[in-house]
């Protein structure tokens, strides 16, 4: 049995039609009554424009909405999608670089009180960010919190940003203050949080500004 995670947005920006139903499958499901997880046999879940409409055991007898495109997804397994409530995406990149140290080493070689005086340029921030976030998207993610501690600079706070909203991920990202060595202030800091929440950047897209 093969795994399908479901995408919502991003799918449905591909194709024409407003509502897909995926029917057939195996759904796994929460069940908010019992607050656990319920694994629905031969389930269908209904996705109308970038929303979870409904999810059903069985095939779905409901009237479907118009134009509905449905996708036979017997014999494989669905999830209506995950929420991770506490990312930071750009360190996605020291995944295998970084296994095998405790967290205070981790800390030291690749938190950003390390990166801020080192030659991590804006480039590498919107490159691994973005690899990060299309990571949680192929693995079904549907919306993050990213708690974005690349805020060391102007320059890499942009590329954050940049990155965040390239990806097309459903998101919030969180700004992150903290004290660090290399001379960019709590007070350049704030000064670069009330930039970006003046500026226009987050307009029309799915990322969205937020305080770590």
């Amino acid at each position: 049995m093969s795994l399908l995670s479901l995408l919502c947005f991003g799918y449905i920006i591909t194709v024409s039609h407003t509502s897909i139903l995926f029917s057939g499958g195996t759904v796994i499901a929460f069940n908010e009554s019992t607050e656990s997880l319920e694994v629905l046999r031969n389930g269908s879940v209904l996705v109308t424009n970038d929303r979870v409409a409904a999810v059903f055991s069985g095939s779905y007898s409901a009237t479907l909405p118009p134009n509905t495109e449905t996708v036979d997804i017997t014999g494989k397994i669905i999830s209506t999608g995950f929420i991770d409530t506490h990312r930071h995406s750009r360190q996605t990149a020291y995944k295998t670089l970084g296994s095998n140290t405790s967290l205070i080493e981790y800390f030291n070689r690749y938190g950003e009180y390390a990166l801020a005086v080192h030659e991590y340029t804006p480039e590498d921030v919107y490159i691994c960010q973005l690899a990060g976030l299309y990571e949680a998207l192929n693995a079904g993610v549907t919306t993050i919190l990213d708690h974005a501690h690349h805020t060391w600079s102007n320059e890499t706070a942009d590329a954050g940003v940049a990155a965040s909203i390239d990806s097309g991920a459903r998101m919030f990202w969180a700004y992150a203050f903290h004290n660090i060595s290399n001379n960019f202030t709590f007070e350049d800091q704030v000064a670069k949080f009330r930039d970006i929440a003046a500026s226009s950047s987050f307009n029309g897209t799915n990322t969205s500004l937020r305080i770590a």
